[in-house]
């Protein structure tokens, strides 16, 4: 049960930073007091309206939770290379940094995003409706909302299957979650809940006439949501533009909005409501089984002192006292856990949990050291505290005013990984959780975490406090990081896969980072069966934690029927490794993924014209890397060096993908790139979105780019002209050359051209017209222009061996 309680109190957003102003600390007082609740629903992180959140949390004083159906895994990267479940990571921490700014709450089903969909029967064919089902009436049963928004309609007006999917499921689950036989488990732990209304957020994105019909109109609520808050100093758009901005990697930086901004939202499904949310809510405190309450909250919003915010404790302890008297429920804790907040802010509370570094070996005692600080004048003891699981440790310290005291630990911690609870299995369509309890959450417990139990005046309260190390940067200032749980060293390749050609051989390079003093290790694998290793194993010494050392070996591929082996590592005892892995950016907090050590050996029979490649960076990406692999010696630039950069030495010149999203300054070396192609060069531009490319024309001859894609991952490939160089040379390329793809086939296709463009492929998603623009070649002077939709930056680190020939082939241009 404390394992339950921590998550809903990290969930929560709980923060013992104390540097709340009494403004602040008023409105949370308002929502302790409110029992309004609303759930907002979508599919994606930055799917959510940010502006709309605030209203609700801030201005409102409702509860608010945002339950996206996945963790964004199948998008794009716009400040980084991490996609799939990497992004997914990224994404989950940027959804958590907007909360901190509107102070909603976050959760999410198990359904993992797979990319672009066009309906939400493919959405759901991949994920199972029912698994979803099941997230989404729990999660209602959980919160208890009184009304549920959507961001997007249940229809194709959601531009987006999995959009779609995330209202159909709303709706359904609307109705279920009052049924007791709809997963009757549920309903042992949670009950059943009915909620009052059920409401689509609509705007002028949909329909730019909204106004005209929803004024006046039933099926309609309209609601200003630009209002200032003087007790925050900020109004609810502001504070939900500067929450959108945290969702950097999709591109969503935007300039602060302030001012009058109506909202609309259209009615679905339950009670239609007239003027508020919230009419049909009635309830007291009374009806929650504590009438003493109704009194305790209106003394204390009459009477708050906003000069010395630690006189409020005394009746705060009250309430608190009164909350401890509720039955046991999700709603009794998430009320008990914002109580402990504002008396932690009353009184100025600091409580660190610091480690000597940011790891520990999985499963030792470690060193730990409490620091506090009581600000305030407020009486306060420490009695104890209790690690997670584990019998707690009598402390007995009063805290003096301002007087910063340090407490010693010893703490054995758990034998887990600090990685993403959700990646702790293999998965596919949708996340195979381990614990079901706190499926839902956004992340998992902290490596290292526990109760501290606080005696102030004469009430005992937990504050939950989790293991951070933090250290000095001297161009930054503090910096911290959570504590996390190590291996003795890990093993990580320099290659996510190795690709090689019958009876070619390849070094292979694993990094082996060690984790405590004086390591003395060996690493071994198993037998590979139509390949060859020619070590029978690793030996290694690192003398002092956290050094690191290069070893590799040579791996051959032996038999042509051997398309695909696994190579696995291991200690010298026969225990699994693992890579590690960090993604560090200061908009949040860095996290580690520990992946097994598994190398994917995969048989590459594809021919090149050998020669130099240029490739002009985008948004960072793995295409360079598998230009390398292919055997061209590929060099790197940034847009800026094409100023003074020779390209005549180069066979083929790649623009990295979304390049004019990101750098739309590389219109001023157009010129230069044309004349390159003129002479005799070959360029090849890889996929930009068309909604933020500026000028929409492309190419040295114009082309415009269009929202095609083809999102399903088999669809039937046609070839437009058979007969061209690009598909026969040097290598032929086949419809066995676009089996075993990923995610999708491309996107951002061509959507016109010149004629003098020849479309070489065509292909289409189920039950649509063929779309012509993923693949697109023109002569011009004695070169050579390529336009690409095609999904090679997904296809090509995937192994996905006809994408490595085709894009030879785009490389082997020969004037």
């Amino acid at each position: 049960m404390r394992s339950i309680l921590f998550l809903l109190l990290m969930c929560s957003s709980f923060s013992l930073r104390a540097n709340d102003n009494p403004g602040s600390i008023y409105v949370n007082l308002q929502k302790l007091h409110s029992l309004k609740r609303v759930l907002y629903v979508a599919a994606h992180p930055d799917d959510e309206n940010t502006r709309a959140l605030a209203w609700f949390s801030l201005g409102e004083k409702a509860e608010t939770a945002y339950f996206s159906l996945t963790r964004g895994d199948g998008g794009q990267n716009l400040i980084g290379d991490e996609l799939s479940e990497k992004l997914g990571v990224l994404r989950t921490q940027e959804l958590l940094a907007a909360r901190s700014n509107d102070g909603a709450k976050q959760y999410f089903s198990r359904a993992v995003d797979f990319g672009y969909s066009k309906s939400s029967s493919e959405s759901f064919e991949k994920w199972g409706r029912n698994a979803l089902l099941e997230d989404m009436v729990l999660m209602i049963r959980m919160f208890q909302p009184d009304v549920i928004v959507t961001r997007f309609p249940p229809d194709e007006r959601g531009g987006h299957g999995h959009h779609t999917a995330s209202a159909e499921l709303a709706i359904e689950a609307f109705s279920k979650a009052a049924d007791e036989t709809v997963f009757p488990d549920q309903v042992e732990k949670y009950g059943t809940w009915t909620t009052t209304s059920i409401y689509w957020n609509t705007s002028y994105w949909w329909d730019k006439d909204i106004r005209e019909y929803a004024v006046d109109n039933p099926d309609y609520l309209i609601k200003e949501i630009g209002d200032y808050n003087s007790m925050l100093g900020m109004s609810y758009n502001e504070i939900g533009t500067i929450a959108r901005s945290e969702h950097k990697c999709q591109g969503f930086g935007g300039i602060i909005e302030r001012g009058s901004r109506e909202e609309y939202f259209q009615h679905l499904d339950g009670e239609k409501l007239k003027e508020s949310f919230f009419e049909q809510n009635r309830k007291t405190w009374a009806d929650m089984s504590n009438p003493a309450l109704d009194k305790l909250f209106a003394d204390l919003l009459d009477n708050f002192d906003f000069k010395d915010a630690s006189n409020n404790i005394t009746k705060l302890l009250e309430i608190y006292g009164e909350l401890e008297k509720l039955p046991d429920s999700y709603f009794k804790d998430e009320k008990l856990n914002r109580c402990r907040q504002i008396i932690a802010d009353c009184i100025g509370l600091r409580a660190e949990l610091l480690g000597n570094d940011y790891y520990h070996i999985a499963g030792e005692t470690v060193d730990f050291k409490l620091e506090l600080l009581n600000r305030a004048g407020v009486p306060v003891r420490v009695e104890h505290f209790a690690p997670h699981m584990l019998k707690g440790e009598v402390i007995g310290i009063d805290l003096a005013p301002n007087k910063p005291v340090i407490h010693e630990l010893k703490i054995a911690t758990s034998g887990d990984l600090g990685s993403p609870f959700w990646l702790d299995k293999p998965f596919k369509d949708v996340f195979d959780v381990i614990h079901v309890d706190g499926r839902l959450r956004a992340e998992g417990d902290p490596s290292v975490h526990g109760m501290l139990r606080l005696v102030i005046y004469d009430t005992e309260i937990d504050i939950p406090v989790k293991g951070m190390y933090k250290w000095r940067d001297p161009s930054y200032g503090e910096r911290s990081r959570p504590v996390i749980g190590v291996p003795q060293f890990t093993a990580s390749f320099e290659e996510k896969i190795v690709l090689l050609k019958p009876g070619e051989t390849q070094e292979v390079r694993v990094k082996v980072r060690s984790f405590q003093d004086n390591l003395e290790g060996k690493i071994t694998w198993g037998e590979l069966q139509g390949w060859e290793i020619e070590e029978e194993d690793l030996s290694f010494t690192i003398d002092r934690k956290g050094g690191e050392t290069w070893l590799s070996f040579h791996v051959k591929a032996t038999e042509k029927e051997s398309k695909r082996g696994k190579i696995v590592l291991s200690d010298g005892n026969g225990n699994e490794l693992f890579q590690y892995q960090e993604i560090a950016y200061d908009h949040i907090p860095t996290q580690t993924i520990f992946n097994p050590a598994e190398l994917e050996c995969i048989l590459l029979d594809a021919k090149i014209r050998s020669g130099k490649v240029a490739y002009i960076k985008g948004v960072a990406d793995a295409v360079p890397a598998a230009i390398a692999t292919l055997g061209f010696d590929v060099e790197t630039f940034e847009v800026s060096d094409l100023s003074d950069l020779d390209l005549s030495g180069y066979r083929s010149v790649v623009l990295g993908i979304r390049i004019y999203n990101v750098h739309p300054e590389l219109r001023n070396f157009e010129q230069k790139l044309y004349e390159y192609v003129f002479n005799g060069g070959n360029l090849i531009m890889q996929y930009n979105t068309a909604s933020r490319s500026g000028n929409k024309e492309f190419g040295p001859k114009p082309f415009e780019l269009s929202r095609d894609r083809v999102t399903e991952e088999d669809a039937d490939v046609y070839f437009n002209y058979p007969e061209h160089d690009i598909l026969n040379t040097p290598n032929k390329i086949s419809e066995a050359d676009f089996e075993d793809w990923v995610q999708e086939r491309g996107l951002y296709f061509a959507g016109k051209w010149d004629e003098a463009y020849t479309p070489l492929l065509s292909w289409s998603d189920t039950g649509e017209e063929r779309v012509n623009g993923g693949l697109i070649v023109m002569q011009y002077g004695k070169g050579q222009f390529v336009y690409t939709g095609i999904s090679f930056f997904r296809e090509l680190p995937k192994g996905v061996v006809g994408a490595y020939r085709l894009f030879a082939n785009l490389l082997s241009y020969k004037p």
